[in-house]
């Protein structure tokens, strides 16, 4: 039974010789897309769409392009939900702060109306949340090195002392 990426393996290196996929990227496309969990096309549409096969988006998002991570990272390591994460990114123009008094009063009172049976890292629309760029791709690492730039280290250690989390 073929996998998700519809690829059959009968790869013998005495039979066949590399693809041009293989000798350009220097590993062929079932392989990439067997990590990334996707169709061996979208490895294609990658490399014609952007020009490589490890960027996953056309650009980054606008908390990748400023911090560094996604929101649903950012999201976990502030224990804050994404939505209140943007609401403090409009407020303040950055989630590494802390809110005022007159800001949060509100913040744990819902309605029956908006309460989720699941917490919102189990909503589907947060699962697929990841990197723009995929960790061989040649700037992976400078654009990781924006949250460098942040001093969010004090905010993270609050929030987990927020959270009761050791």
């Amino acid at each position: 039974m073929p996998n998700k990426t519809g690829y059959i393996k009968t790869y013998n290196p005495q039979k066949f010789k590399k693809t041009v996929f293989e000798l350009k990227w220097g590993e062929p496309a079932y392989k990439i897309a067997e990590r990334e969990d996707v169709a061996t096309t979208t490895i294609h549409m990658r490399v014609r769409n952007y020009g490589n096969p490890w960027q996953r988006k056309a650009k980054p998002s606008h908390y990748e392009a400023k911090y560094g991570k996604t929101v649903v990272e950012i999201s976990k390591e502030l224990y804050m939900h994404p939505v209140a994460l943007n609401l403090r990114e409009k407020t303040y123009d950055t989630v590494y702060c802390e809110d005022t008094l007159m800001s949060t009063k509100n913040r744990n009172v819902k309605s029956e109306e908006h309460k989720h049976s699941k917490h919102w890292t189990e909503l589907p629309h947060y699962a697929g949340d990841i990197f723009w760029l995929m960790p061989e791709h040649p700037d992976y690492q400078q654009e990781r090195d924006r949250a460098l730039e942040w001093d969010c280290d004090t905010h993270i250690a609050l929030a987990k002392v927020k959270a009761n989390v050791s």
